[in-house]
């Protein structure tokens, strides 16, 4: 089965192994946050339900995915990847609030 570019970046985002990059689960959900912000000009944070939602509506970088809703699950239950979706969080407000001048 050949993957298309958003189905790439839903599985980095889910945390997923793809081929060709070792990475950590954090690295991973880091890489397909920011790939599929680059493919669809949108930034659903690390929302994987939200980005499927919008993937699924508009197709954007060829996404044609249905049954995904058990990875989407299975992701949002594993504690390490809450973790790094967490901690990718709070480095993200942390950038926001030096930004500001916070």
């Amino acid at each position: 089965m050949r993957l298309t570019p958003s189905q790439i970046g839903m599985m980095l985002l889910l945390g997923e192994r793809v081929p060709r990059h070792e990475l950590t689960v954090k690295e991973r959900v880091q890489e397909g946050h920011a790939f599929l912000v680059s493919i669809t000009g949108q930034d659903f944070g690390f929302d994987p339900q939200r980005w499927h939602d919008y993937l699924r509506e508009t197709k954007a970088g060829g996404y044609r995915w249905g049954g995904i809703a058990k990875r989407i699950a299975q992701a949002m239950s594993d504690p390490e990847w809450c973790r790094a979706v967490e901690e990718l969080r709070a480095g993200a407000s942390g950038r926001e609030g030096a930004l500001s001048g916070q």
